[in-house]
């Protein structure tokens, strides 16, 4: 009898030989990448029924199998439901995981039963530290996904692509309708002025899972571009606009330096993994800042020619944009931005609790608040900030989280002088969403200080914020005892020198406190309960925990001070908050409820107005709290290296060295000055 081949078309023998050569590649030996859960030794058993281990010592083939460290190119890990991790195809992106075998055959359906229908199984190419091999990886199925997972599946990086062509074309229309042009920089320009509202048509593209094209373009038109009109017969308006539109150019030069590092450098910038859930602007930021930052005479000579060029009252101002638009593209340096990116690269580090920090400015520091009508003491660069939104400024400083804080109101349709207050990571003050911006914190320090150098305001006050996890909530009511609270004033509490006296400021200055009758408060620190998402019948995200809050511990206490290195002082609150568990303090019904806070509260603004030295004790006691708290701080271990918590130690150990120092150096003055007298 001939072989069953000869019996068949040659189409069907084709198909007959592929068939028998797939059934005995199945029943071969096979290795496998791993990249997600079966990285994990008890789910690798628990799905297989054999160990993985990293010794080679350890493996038989048989039992036991080595797992060896390899590389996937051309995909990226997503994770569409928040749970497991899917390989899709990225042109840049790599996987990082394990090549697991040779397994036997009876591994593949369990793996096949396992890994379920949103995963195919593909023959690969990975590189171990020794040879690139092939081998069997599951990978996402790209329309399965997206059928099981919907829009939430949808790359992140084309809808942002989608949605910038959709925004180009509606602010072309605006332009033509508006200025009758069609230039390329004169849309830039108007899409500067219109900045908050495309980043909250961009935010609430993502939460509610699409936005119209009719919905983009009419939110456009229903904001009319900002000018001048309002203040052409104000005069003290006319006086402050240099300062005003000084301010603008230095914005708007800064926004496009951001957008061109994001752009350009956007799969360096996602690789330096901080996570959705930090504030996605928060490195380009800081690379822009360090680069104008460098550049600051430079800046300057721009901001006057600008001056020159246009006239307050004679030219618009999106003419002012538009000429500082065309000023960043004719500085801005691809090479340079690529260094300051790589110095941040090579410098960071990662914790695990989530930091931010708002920073406010003020030329004539908290009488900015105590005097709103500037009866007594008038800023003359900027009253206040009092015409901050009349030049747009509220629009153009959106990717700082720009904002005046008259401290009674976050946002206020009328003028009012306050703080000029930078809070990256606010996503929007009208729906108070914001979200921390990293959880290193040199980095944090690094962002305050470039801040502090770019705003040409004097630094007042900065807070810092913790993000809290459930075993890190704080109690409400618990105090934090006397000697702690006084190495933290020492630290960040601005003491000063005032007559020959030492004091306190951030203490003895009304800035943060109050002793009078039935409002008796201190704004040492404030639990609060923070969203990153709008909670709405609309932008309600299901399932999402960022939606539904999460607790924020903020640090409301310290001095801006150029002088000041705030990365140990970001490690000692994170250490306290960690092993203390500390609350808000102070508020005026703490202080009329209970006797405990009374006393506190009176003791530290006595300590304050009078500083005494703080023993060594005080101080060891201090640091060891900070310590036992840091070596828990993830899941009960340490996140950073025990080399990094002992040189913060050693440096809030010489801070507080430094204040006792003032003290002493106060005290002899103020005792020779007694002697003379």
């Amino acid at each position: 009898m001939p072989p069953l081949y000869a019996l068949c078309p040659r189409r069907q023998t084709i198909q007959y030989a592929a068939a028998i050569g797939a059934t005995m590649a199945n029943n071969e030996p096979f290795n496998l990448f791993v990249y997600g859960t079966l990285m994990d030794p008890s789910v690798f058993r628990a799905v297989l029924g054999r160990r993985l281990v990293t010794q080679a010592g350890d493996a038989d083939g048989v039992e036991a199998f080595l797992a060896r460290d390899a590389v996937l190119d051309g995909y990226k890990k997503i994770s569409p439901d928040h749970t497991y991790l899917y390989a899709v195809p990225e042109r840049y992106g790599r996987i990082r995981g394990y090549v697991i075998g040779p397994l036997p055959t009876v591994c593949m359906s369990a793996l096949r039963k396992y890994e379920g229908r949103n995963y195919s199984r593909k023959k690969v190419t990975v590189q171990t530290a020794s040879t690139a091999e092939t081998c069997y990886a599951f990978v996402g199925k790209l329309k399965q996904l997206e059928h099981s997972f919907g829009y939430a599946f949808r790359d992140p990086l084309k809808q942002e692509i989608l949605l910038r062509e959709k925004i180009e074309a509606a602010l072309r229309e605006s332009e033509m309708e508006q200025l009758k042009t069609d230039q390329a920089v004169a849309r830039r320009a108007m899409g500067e002025l219109h900045g908050a509202t495309i980043r909250d048509l961009v935010r609430r593209h993502f939460d509610a899972g699409g936005i119209s094209d009719y919905a983009i373009r009419r939110t456009l038109k229903e904001h009319p571009l900002r000018d001048f009109s309002p203040l052409s017969r104000d005069a003290e308006a006319q006086v402050l606009a240099p300062n005003y539109l000084a301010m603008v150019v230095r914005q708007v030069i800064f926004n496009e330096f951001e957008e061109n590092i994001r752009r350009e450098f956007r799969y360096e910038i996602d690789h330096m993994d901080l996570g959705e859930q930090y504030y996605e602007r928060t490195v380009s930021s800081l690379a822009a800042l360090r680069m104008l930052n460098e550049n600051a005479p430079l800046l300057d000579i721009l901001v006057g020619d600008c001056l020159t060029d246009l006239k307050f009252g004679r030219d618009p101002l999106v003419d002012y944009v538009s000429w500082s638009v065309r000023a960043s593209d004719a500085i801005y340096s691809q090479q340079s931005a690529k260094q300051h990116l790589q110095f941040l690269r090579t410098h960071m580090g990662r914790g695990h609790i989530p930091l931010g920090t708002e920073l406010e400015f003020s030329n004539i520091g908290h009488a900015v608040i105590r005097d709103p009508q500037g009866q007594s003491l008038r800023d003359r660069v900027y009253d206040g900030f009092l015409y901050f939104s009349d030049f747009a400024l509220d629009a153009l400083t959106w990717k700082v989280g720009g904002h005046v804080d008259d401290h009674r109101e976050k946002v206020s349709p009328r003028q009012r002088r306050g703080f000029f207050e930078v809070a990256l990571g606010n996503v929007s003050l009208q729906a108070n969403l914001s979200k921390p911006i990293t959880d290193d914190p040199w980095l944090l320090n690094q962002f305050i200080h470039e801040a502090c150098r770019f705003y040409a305001v004097r630094p007042h006050s900065v807070h810092i914020s913790l993000q809290l996890r459930s075993q890190h909530r704080p109690v409400r009511d618990r105090l934090l005892p006397l000697s702690i609270l006084k190495c933290l004033f020492a630290l960040a509490g601005g003491p000063e020198r005032n007559g020959g006296k030492l004091q306190v400021t951030r203490l003895t200055s009304g800035e943060i406190s109050s002793a009078e009758p039935g409002n008796h408060h201190l704004l040492f620190s404030d639990i609060s309960k923070r969203h990153s998402r709008e909670i709405s019948d609309t932008y309600d995200v299901a399932g999402d925990p960022h939606s539904r809050g999460l607790y924020v511990q903020q640090f409301r206490f310290l001095r801006l001070s150029p002088e000041l290195n705030y990365e140990p002082v970001a490690m000692a609150l994170k250490g306290l908050q960690i092993h203390l568990r500390p609350g808000s303090f102070l508020t005026p019904g703490q202080y009329e409820a209970s006797r405990r806070h009374r006393k506190l509260f009176d003791a530290l603004l006595e300590w304050g107005r009078c500083p005494t030295t703080i023993p060594d004790e005080e101080v060891e006691e201090f640091l060891g709290n900070i310590h036992a708290g840091l070596m828990t701080e993830r899941r009960g271990k340490p996140s950073h290296s025990e080399a990094y918590i002992a040189w913060s130690l050693s440096q809030l150990r010489a801070m507080i060295r430094h204040f006792n120092l003032q003290v002493e150096g106060a005290s002899r003055k103020g005792n020779s000055l007694r002697a003379g007298s």
